[in-house]
């Protein structure tokens, strides 16, 4: 029996798909008089190239999903499938018979470009059943199923993204004692709550969201990586310790909050002592990262030979990360010198500086689903030049909010200015930031439809965050 909300949506439902199944079958008779529906209007698109339509839903997935989102509410009912199966069946034989000869096979290249294995099964062997339409496909609705849940996955928005992804993230960060509680240890303990205090204030958890992305276009299965995704951000949270410190950025607040060597936590220790606990948090919390990385990614199947080259690039990371904090800090202090490539040595310092734990997020589920090969060479290549985009747009865009509105970073307003730290807006103005910012946001559009031509949305509307954002 229906519930009072199913009888609800089953009021919308059925006509909106109505009025799908008659836009799809009558494509080709639309087209012939120029009408515009939303299927005509995605063809004119696709036919153009046009970027716009990357952006847009495809109305005959919509149409296939809504299909299948009836077929599994109704707990797979045998009648229930064979209508389902027999309306789309009829739909797409009506587009191949009042077209031209090649009209059906335009219209699976215009509508599942994407997905070559849904356009085979249509075009091979549902094209044989248009004559005699009665049981439901099953193997139609498996394949429908992996399909539309890959397309939703990859192709929506950061905000729906996030709010399905980020209390799993949240959950999993919290650092609990190695040692048990028969065996506590004080000093431990007032070390675990450093750490928790960093890893839990405020973070936007972009790197761990990027790094499930990715793994979702390489169809890796998220709880798998999560050990991975969670030590890369204790990494993160462990840089930004250090560069709290006097003998770095000497700052007061980390996202609106006291920064760990300014904070004594709930009083569980001496002030004198907060400085050097925050150190040996930072160190700590790579010390707990590698171990949870290393354990975490054997353990949920990963072979050992991947699992090495995750490593490996890890270390690379942290490598690269302490080279770039080396250049921000000589920058701070001695100055970048006075030259025609000055811009150039400070894209350097963001590219290392948070371009490459972007590149690491990026770069690690790839290793973890593809062997080396020359393809996957040339596929690295792209992320890598990928990610220093974004890791520089990131840092320029901090720069401008750092002056337009610093406080709602979490940090003193105009702290660059008054540091009379060498950032993009001190350099080129913020007109000039700003100009330079969009050139950047279109080279890496382009880039991200070249490492996946099949459709990444969500990592686009990251791309989108970045040069928009307001914290």
């Amino acid at each position: 029996m229906s519930t009072a909300r199913e009888a609800n949506d089953q009021l919308w439902i059925m006509p909106f798909l109505g009025q799908l199944t008659d836009d799809c079958r009558d494509f080709n008779d639309d087209i012939t008089s120029n009408s515009v529906t939303p299927f005509t209007y995605y063809a004119s698109l696709v036919q153009r190239k046009d970027p716009l339509a990357n952006s847009l839903l495809n109305p005959f997935y919509t149409f296939l999903n809504h299909c299948s989102d009836i077929y599994l509410s109704s707990h797979r009912d045998s009648q229930t499938g064979a209508f389902l199966g027999r309306r789309i069946a009829r739909t797409l034989r009506s587009v191949k018979i009042t077209g031209e000869e090649r009209s059906f096979v335009q219209f699976l290249n215009i509508f599942c470009a994407d997905n070559r294995t849904l356009h085979n099964y249509f075009n091979n062997k549902l094209l044989k059943q248009f004559p005699f339409v009665s049981d439901p496909e099953k193997t139609f609705f498996r394949l429908l199923d992996v399909s539309s849940v890959k397309y939703a996955r990859t192709n929506r928005k950061l905000e729906t993204y996030a709010f399905e992804n980020l209390i799993k993230i949240e959950d999993a960060l919290n650092i609990f004692p190695v040692h048990t509680q028969d065996d506590s240890i004080l000093e431990e303990t007032l070390l675990m709550s450093a750490m928790n205090y960093s890893v839990q204030i405020g973070g936007k958890r972009l790197r761990p969201l990027l790094m499930f992305m990715v793994a979702d276009l390489y169809e890796i299965e998220l709880n798998r990586i999560l050990p991975l995704a969670c030590g890369i951000e204790y990494l993160h949270t462990s840089s930004l310790i250090f560069d709290d410190l006097p003998a770095r950025d000497n700052s007061d607040l980390r996202r609106g909050q006291a920064a760990l060597h300014k904070t004594t936590i709930n009083n569980d220790i001496s002030y004198n002592l907060c400085e050097g606990r925050a150190q040996l948090a930072a160190v700590d919390l790579i010390a707990i990262s590698m171990g949870l990385i290393n354990g975490g990614l054997i353990r949920n199947g990963f072979s050992f030979e991947s699992v090495n080259r995750v490593v490996g690039e890890i270390s690379l990371l942290m490598h690269d990360l302490c080279i770039g904090q080396m250049m921000d800090l000589r920058a701070a202090r001695v100055g970048i010198e006075e030259d025609s490539k000055k811009i150039d040595k400070l894209d350097r310092i963001a590219w290392f500086k948070t371009g490459k734990t972007i590149e690491v997020v990026m770069i690690l589920p790839v290793l973890l689903a593809k062997s080396p090969s020359d393809e996957q060479a040339l596929e690295l290549s792209r992320i890598r030049k990928l990610s220093q985009l974004m890791g520089i747009m990131f840092q320029m865009r901090d720069d401008l909010l750092d002056v337009e509105e610093g406080a709602a970073i979490g940090k003193p307003a105009a702290l660059d200015i008054k540091k009379n730290t060498v950032t993009y807006v001190s350099l080129i103005g913020i007109d000039g930031t700003r100009e330079r910012l969009q050139q950047f946001l279109a080279q890496s559009l382009q880039l991200v439809d070249e490492c996946w031509p099949k459709g990444s949305a969500t990592i686009k509307d990251v791309i989108q965050y970045f040069v928009t954002r307001k914290t």
